[in-house]
């Protein structure tokens, strides 16, 4: 009699998801699955800014991993995986556990680059978690105040900022919060329509936030005072330090060493080479989707919503993997996958900490109260599915709420 088939999904990441809430379906088909994540608890990236905003509680926001798989007759071994061999089909943990595996799916997302032990990092996105607690500290005693560095002015460091400021507004606490957002290109939100970075930037400075483009952090320090000290430096050769109690790191993503040291062929950041059918080109037996899969010829950039996307993909694909090799011991060729289709064009919706919501696809971009129902009953709505202790019973009025970081006066 043959073994059973092994699948080993490595990260519970967003694009992992579908193939873990299905996984009922495969165990009870005698296929042995296991995750291997050392969290017990996946937050979700879109609710994160507005978790730091007051609006969510942390239960409202992550999904229990652990529960998922023990629905699904999956068994979870919380570890990091710490290394791949391909050719002999075996996964490492770090406390040295060796998984072989049949098929395997990889969802580990991304790390920051460089990020200084002083620093909260954004990546992975439980790490932004840790600014809450200097949050909640200066905001339940009136004499507190909070000095806050963000690092990094793309979409996910300004998300971050505009909740933070339209918290402190709200509360009628403007004047005890002093965030400054520091960019290295000339303007902050690089890459997006000019009229949407224009107004990003007014919000952010009529709640008292400072923005210094064209600048760079060199260091970042910790302090026996425990703040912290950042060195910056101008494009002009300026030199200055400030000294926040904390500092957001929020500079993008590179690939963590499980992948850039795998064997496997990566792009320049690390993150694995795979196909539109979230396949590696050269071992058909392992999968990779959400940020740590990279796509040559489509050029994604690193955003949830075409992780979240790429799930339901994932999914059939596994399932077509093991099914094939059940019935004759091979791996299904390309056009028996399912092939990933991107959004023609990635819409994206940022919260502002206030009643409005920024819509931006492309060069378009607009400012609305009603683009924030839109975002939560987007946000709420997929939470639900995996998160049901929380969210299932909640109805299509609160799926469409309106709750912002601020009161309803602040400027927007």
């Amino acid at each position: 009699m043959s073994e059973p088939l092994h699948l080993v999904l490595v990260g519970g990441g967003h694009a992992m998801l579908p193939s873990l809430a299905h996984a009922r379906e495969w165990t009870d088909a005698g296929i042995n699955v296991t995750l291997i994540d050392p969290q017990r608890w996946l937050y979700y990236s879109g609710m994160v800014p507005e978790h730091l905003g007051g609006v969510y509680a942390v239960d409202d926001i992550r999904i229990d991993l652990r529960r998922m798989a023990r629905k699904a007759g999956a068994t979870h071994v919380a570890a990091r995986a710490t290394a791949l061999d391909p050719e002999t089909r075996v996964v490492t943990t770090g406390e040295g556990k060796t998984i072989p595996y049949d098929v395997l799916a990889i969802d580990v997302g991304g790390v920051n680059p460089a990020l200084p032990d002083a620093a909260v990092g954004t990546k992975p996105i439980h790490r932004v978690r840790a600014l809450r607690p200097h949050l909640n500290q200066v905001l339940d005693a009136p004499t507190e105040t909070l000095g806050l560095t963000i690092v990094g002015g793309g979409a996910a460091g300004v998300e971050v900022g505009l909740n933070i400021t339209g918290r402190f507004v709200g509360a009628r606490r403007a004047a005890d919060l002093s965030l400054t957002v520091v960019e290295q290109s000339g303007k902050i939100l690089p890459g997006f329509p000019e009229g949407m970075r224009a107004y990003a930037s007014r919000l952010l400075r009529e709640r008292g936030a400072a923005i210094r483009t064209a600048t760079t952090v060199d260091a970042v320090h910790g302090t026996d005072a425990d703040g912290t000290q950042v060195d910056m430096r101008t494009d002009t050769g300026e030199h200055d330090t400030v000294h926040p109690d904390a500092v957001l790191w929020s500079t993008g993503a590179v690939a963590p060493p499980l992948l850039r040291e795998s064997g496997l062929s990566t792009d320049d950041r690390g993150f694995l080479h795979v196909t539109r059918r979230l396949r590696t080109p050269t071992h058909p037996r392992i999968f990779a989707a959400g940020d740590c899969g990279t796509i040559p010829e489509l050029d994604l950039d690193k955003v949830g919503v075409h992780a979240v996307k790429q799930g339901p993909d994932l999914r059939a694909n596994l399932d077509t993997t093991l099914r094939r090799l059940a019935e004759d011991g091979s791996a299904p060729v390309a056009s028996d996958l399912t092939a990933f289709r991107p959004y023609p064009v990635a819409p994206l919706l940022l919260s502002t900490g206030a009643r409005r919501a920024i819509w931006t696809a492309g060069p378009l971009w607009t400012a609305r109260s009603g683009f924030l129902r839109l975002k939560h009953w987007i946000d709420r709505r997929w939470i639900q599915r995996y998160a049901p202790e929380q969210w299932g019973a909640v109805g299509w009025r609160s799926l469409m709420g309106a709750e912002a970081a601020s009161n309803p006066d602040v400027t927007e």
